[in-house]
């Protein structure tokens, strides 16, 4: 199976490409063809139709998007541009060649008053971040192409290539520094490891599942017990991670309070998360550093 993966210089995109790399055939892309990706910036009609069409892929992973919820909501046209139209554009490729998409989107669709969300409950996005990702599901619910889309959170993980923008690891580069953090203790999310991610998406992609999944890791934990979590797991100091409120931080979007994700539907498919301490552990082997 031919598959074209978009962002795959980034984060999820670099772990799916070196995972999957033995189960399928599989195609990089991204805007500056960085790591012998082809180059393919979705905002570009002309671009994707190019690479579609020379490609031919059985299915596209979409990865690529603008992730950064604080600069999405100032910058709306950039934000609408690359998760909105670039999806569009994407969708449009997929038609002309009868290829399947299976698109990464995220938990901030829910408003986080409940927690414990399952796939069919009723979106309700806090941030233009979480209205484009939205509305990009929506595009592939309406273009009659096969599709499958996954709602992860909290990606953390380690790739050994710089390429990780994460909560986890600005916890980690504090921590081994000495430096103090403030984190907070009433945000609540199911963090997932990155390798369990793209191993789900092999499963799903091999058993030709369609619909929305939610693929998260098992424990609900606030930010502030992710800290400490981790400064255990490799022998920092916790009495770094100090405590503080969401009301004290200066955020421009609105974070969901808790959008903690339910994976019954995925654990029926078979596939089994790391709980935070295992995927840190898994972390802390692949960095080299002994227990």
């Amino acid at each position: 199976m031919k598959i074209l993966v978009t962002g795959a210089a980034g984060f999820l995109g670099t772990k799916v490409m070196k995972i999957l790399k033995d189960d399928f055939e599989l195609i990089g892309t991204d805007r500056g063809s960085a790591k012998g990706n082809l180059k393919m910036d979705i905002t570009k009609k002309e671009e994707v139709d190019f690479v579609f069409q020379k490609v031919k892929p059985d299915v596209v992973l979409h990865i690529a998007a603008m992730t950064d919820v604080d600069r999405c909501e100032t910058d709306k046209e950039m934000a609408n541009r690359i998760n909105v139209m670039g999806t569009k554009n994407i969708i449009d490729g997929c038609a002309r060649i009868k290829a399947k998409l299976v698109h990464i989107s995220t938990d901030f669709v829910f408003n986080g008053g409940k927690g414990d969300y399952a796939e069919d409950d009723l979106p309700d996005p806090l941030s233009y971040y979480a209205n484009t990702k939205l509305q990009a599901e929506g595009l592939l619910r309406r273009s009659g192409l096969k599709w499958l889309v996954i709602r992860p959170e909290v990606l953390y993980g380690y790739n050994g290539d710089g390429s990780e923008r994460s909560f986890v690891q600005w916890v980690y580069s504090s921590l081994k520094q000495g430096k103090e953090i403030k984190v907070v203790d009433d945000q609540y999310n199911t963090p997932t490891l990155v390798d369990d991610i793209a191993g789900a998406l092999g499963v799903l992609i091999k058993k030709g599942s369609e619909g929305i999944y939610h693929v998260a890791g098992p424990d609900k934990l606030s930010r502030y017990d992710m800290a400490v979590k981790l400064a255990e797991v490799f022998g920092f100091d916790r009495r770094l991670v100090k405590r503080i409120k969401s009301s004290e931080l200066k955020q421009t979007a609105k974070r969901p309070v808790d959008s903690s994700l339910n994976t019954e539907k995925l654990k029926r498919e078979g596939v089994m998360m790391h709980t935070f301490e295992e995927g840190l552990k898994i972390m802390k082997k692949q960095m080299g550093i002994k227990s």
